[in-house]
């Protein structure tokens, strides 16, 4: 409160100051609550290839890990136990990353969830992949390779896994 002898003084704050104060706290209402806010940090295009794969279980259950959900709901492979190959006159060979010092991230192998086939069964799963990030060319064929494991505890375990190839597609 200000008495009568006293001037009465009001904050000042330089344009730079206000902005970055209504950036931290964004708007307020009338009584004094915060609003949430948005702000882009980034936009791009990103070119990814949705490939559906249908895996099917012979005479035993398969163990495939997924990791997350794609397309139409149907459960999506992770990326480190799947990975492309390209058709070569010697015969199939692992797709590497465009750029040498990339690495391929991913879920960690403790962090997987995991879908039971039962023998004699098949399961439809979703993999993509950003074709920009991979050393992939217009003309070869391309190929989804599948690990998947016999029980929960081989796959855990880092045991000897079950290779499932697709049949050839060529990379839109």
């Amino acid at each position: 409160m200000h008495s009568a002898s006293q001037p009465h003084s009001r904050p000042t704050f330089s344009t730079a100051g206000l902005i970055l104060l209504m950036s931290a706290c964004g708007s307020l209402s009338g009584q004094g609550v915060l609003r949430p806010t948005a702000q882009l940090t980034d936009v791009r295009l990103v070119r990814s290839v949705s490939v559906q794969i249908r895996l099917f279980s012979a005479a035993k259950d398969l163990v495939v890990p997924y990791c997350g959900e794609g397309e139409g709901g149907t459960e999506a492979l992770c990326n480190l136990p799947t990975h492309l190959e390209r058709e070569v006159r010697q015969g199939w060979q692992r797709v590497g990353l465009r750029t040498k010092d990339a690495v391929l991230g991913g879920v960690p192998a403790e962090k997987w969830k995991f879908r039971i086939i039962p023998a004699g069964h098949w399961r439809d799963f979703s993999f993509w992949f950003p074709r920009d990030d991979f050393a992939i060319e217009q003309g070869p064929r391309l190929r989804v390779v599948v690990d998947a494991w016999p029980d929960e505890q081989s796959m855990r375990s880092g045991g000897p896994a079950i290779r499932l190839a697709s049949s050839a597609f060529a990379c839109p």
